[in-house]
This record gives structure tokens, sequence and C-alpha cells, in this order.
């Protein structure tokens, strides 16, 4: 039977509809594409009450594109969390971290051996962005997103090469070098930026089973011959897999779905009847699927505490989604990040919370 020892819902916000991501992506693609149709941004993002003459609106009109004006993921920069997860990540105490799992350079196998990494609900792209040029990952980067406006607004901002990642002063040189080759395949060297991006809503689409007769052909969302092209079925899923907010706004979604794992587990319900589920609470099995085991994943969320998405992560009962080992198959706590904690009412908290699981 499936756990309802869950923390409890969250009440339901625009924050969680397709709706809203669609058309917030949609006009910052159409604001993008107004500003790039005859010149490439090269501008930083602007630094509050510096300049007061007209260039100043320019810069203002270009915080739209950065990777801070997300409202989906703006909590995740105002404390710090990009920075945050990267030094955890980076940190020679991860095992999937560079310094331990990157090859000598003269290795021309060094990038396939490199740690894999899914980033869920990747909205603009940028923490990908961040990984790779900053990071030092030189494996398979994916982002998918159930908006399509998203995958082709991180498709454009990998293709200019505008991220906050990429515009530091000591890329410039490196930047002008590669030009439009930064976005092919390459071997990493000097912030190599090959990252794919994908619509995929992995609510509604099994990666395990994906075959229809039109899509033996293709389909032009990456699924060729029933299986999407992105996924490394030969390893079971990522090495890494991250997300910045997802968990957030699926949280918040009143959707509701047929609670199915007790009748997969031929188990059925005392009542005879099917029960209806807030849709969240099928996401940690379905996300466990997606990491191989012995993989990690890395969750951000600012609307739950540490202690509740560690309770929505490890409690039992959650299907993996790809015919796993039932209950022995399942995440551990591995690690956390740090962040500055505050005092209120006599209680201690923060405002964001980091955790990373392994399945094991």
């Amino acid at each position: 039977m499936a756990d309802d020892s869950h923390p409890a819902h969250l009440s339901p916000s625009e924050l969680g509809t397709k709706d809203y991501w669609e058309t917030f992506y949609a006009r910052t693609l159409s604001h993008l594409s107004t500003k790039h149709t005859t010149t490439t941004t090269t501008t930083t993002k602007p630094t509050p009450n510096t300049n007061t003459d007209s260039s100043s609106e320019d810069e203002d009109e270009e915080d739209d594109i950065d990777d801070d004006s997300d409202p989906g993921t703006s909590w995740f920069s105002e404390h710090n969390a990009p920075d945050k997860v990267l030094q955890f990540l980076t940190d020679e105490e991860f095992p999937l971290a560079p310094v331990n799992t990157n090859t000598n350079d003269n290795n021309q196998n060094g990038d396939e051996q490199a740690p894999s990494i899914l980033d869920l609900g990747t909205g603009n792209g940028s923490m990908l962005a961040l990984l790779r040029k900053r990071g030092g990952y030189k494996g398979v980067m994916v982002g998918i997103d159930y908006s399509i406006r998203s995958v082709q607004l991180a498709r454009e901002l990998q293709r200019l090469r505008i991220h906050s990642a990429y515009l530091s002063d000591s890329d410039e040189e490196s930047d002008e070098d590669e030009g439009d080759e930064g976005v092919k395949e390459g071997n990493g060297e000097g912030g190599d930026t090959n990252i794919r991006f994908e619509e995929w809503d992995i609510l509604h689409g099994d990666v395990y089973q994906t075959s229809t007769s039109e899509e033996e052909e293709g389909d032009g969302k990456g699924v060729k011959g029933g299986k999407v092209d992105w996924f490394p079925y030969d390893k079971g899923g990522f090495d890494i897999v991250l997300d910045k907010g997802t968990f957030d706004a699926v949280s918040l979604s009143d959707e509701v779905i047929p609670d199915a794992d007790g009748a997969a587990a031929g188990e059925g319900h005392a009542s005879g009847k099917t029960v209806q589920r807030r849709v969240c609470e099928r996401y940690p099995g379905i996300v466990r699927g997606l990491v191989r085991k012995g993989g990690f994943v890395v969750v951000t969320s600012c609307n739950w505490t540490e202690e509740e998405l560690v309770a929505w992560f490890t409690r039992g009962g959650s299907g993996t989604g790809d015919g796993g080992d039932g209950e022995e198959d399942k995440f551990v706590v591995w690690g956390r990040v740090e962040y500055p904690r505050f005092r209120f009412g006599g209680r201690e908290g923060q405002g964001v919370c980091t955790v990373c699981f392994q399945r094991v």
C-alpha cells in the first residue's frame, strides 16, 4: 500500500500550473528575441544605482533575461543557493565531484566517464551552465522541462552564451575564440558548453514506456525508436539529478491522479475505491527511477523544511517508476548544504534548504 505518512500538502497556487510557466517563458523569449535581433549582448548584470543615464534603462531590460529573473528560481539566487550547491557538488568530499572523477585531458574517453547530470524543471538552464563553466563538470548534461517555452529559452541563452556563468572577465577571450562552436560537441576544455535541453513531463511520461507507432521514426522531442534518446538506459539512470524548486512547483499543483501503486502491486484498497492523490506524491518515486543506483539527487526547496523534504523523499511506498526492488530500492540522506540560520519566536530556521539523497 502507498504510505500516507507524508507532510501536509501545500495550498495550490498558479505557480503550480503549466499555463503560468508557458506564459512567463513566452514573454521572456519575446524580449530576448527583440534584444538580440541585430546584436549579441555582452553586458553583465548591472550593479544597482551606478548609472543614471539612458543606458541604465537598457541594462534593466537586460536583467529581465538574467539568471535571477525567473520567478521560479529567483529565491534560489537570493539565498546564494547556486554558489552553495556549486560548492557542495565540487567539494572533494562529494564522490562525483570533478576533482574525483575528471581524468587526464589527454584521455579521449575522459568526458564519457565523467558523471552525467539531469536538471529537472531546468527553467532557463542557468544551473547547468554554472556547473559546466565554473564547476568543471565535463560529462553529459541534460535539462528537461514540461514547458516547451522554457526549453526554447534555455537553448537560446546557451547559444548566445549570456548566462552569468559565461560572463566573467576570465572567459571573454575563450568566448570570442569559440563563438557558436561552443554549443557543439567537444571535450570540455576551456569550458565546453555542450548542454542538451529537451521538453519532457516526468509526471505524465515514463522514459521506460514511450513507444507508440508515431514515435518509431522520431517525434521531434528526443523520442526515437520507442525510447527517449537523452536517457542513459545502459546505466539505469543519471549519475546526478538536480531539482532547484521543481518539487516546490509540483507541490503547488492542485492536480490529482489515481493512486496506481497499490493496483500495480496487486494490493488494491480496502474500500474497493480508487484513491485520488495529489500529483506531488508520485514525484519522489518517479525521480528515483531517473537516477542510477548509487547515484545522487540534490533537491533545493524554499517551501518545505529540511525535515519535511527528507520525509517526502525517504518515506516508504513510493514506486521507482522503473520496476525497481520495492522498499529495498530507496533514497537515503547522503548530505546537506548549510545556509545561514535565523531565530524567530524562539525557533531556529532557514529560508531555503538543500538535501542530497543517494539511491541505494
